[in-house]
């Protein structure tokens, strides 16, 4: 068995944050400003693995060459000139964090149509991204536009 690095008296490498391209910090920063409210990344590094934006713990030892399901807070993905928001970041979410959002009742038909994966009714505005929230909890994002509140559920999570 290994010893700790502070029991051995060795260093151990921290992961450095990585850099976005001017494009990708574009998205993102477009994303967040349109979408969050108070989301502070605080001291923590952002991480980037091919296209997948994920957000580090304080002080995350190296990941080089280890193979891991999932590195922190998976943020979301880039895609062609946008920032698709990741359904672990809306539930990280507390519900004031997100400017746009809708709240349903658990037991409303809107819930069950959601979880389902259909697309409920919005408001005539496109406000882009949506947090949907069940009594004031986050359960995912939906995406408006035309007056259509665009399911993005995950599909393995969605009632059949």
């Amino acid at each position: 068995m290994r010893k700790h690095a502070e029991e051995t008296g060795q260093k151990v490498p921290l992961e450095k944050g990585m850099k976005l391209s001017k494009q990708q910090e574009k998205d993102w920063t477009t994303f967040a400003k349109n979408t969050l409210e108070h989301f502070d990344p605080g001291r923590r590094s952002f991480f980037l693995y091919k296209n997948e934006l994920f957000l580090l713990p304080f002080n995350c030892p190296q990941l080089k060459g280890l193979h891991l399901v999932r590195c922190g807070l998976h943020l979301g993905t880039f895609k062609k000139n946008r920032f698709e928001p990741n359904h672990a970041l809306a539930l990280s979410l507390k519900a004031g964090q997100c400017k746009h959002r809708m709240d349903l009742r658990a037991e409303s038909s809107e819930c069950i149509r959601y979880l389902k994966g259909e697309t409920l009714p919005g408001t005539s505005e496109n406000r882009g991204w949506i947090l949907i929230t069940v009594d004031g909890f986050p359960l995912g994002w939906s995406k408006e536009a035309g007056g259509i509140l665009k399911n993005f559920y995950p599909k393995g999570l969605r009632i059949v």
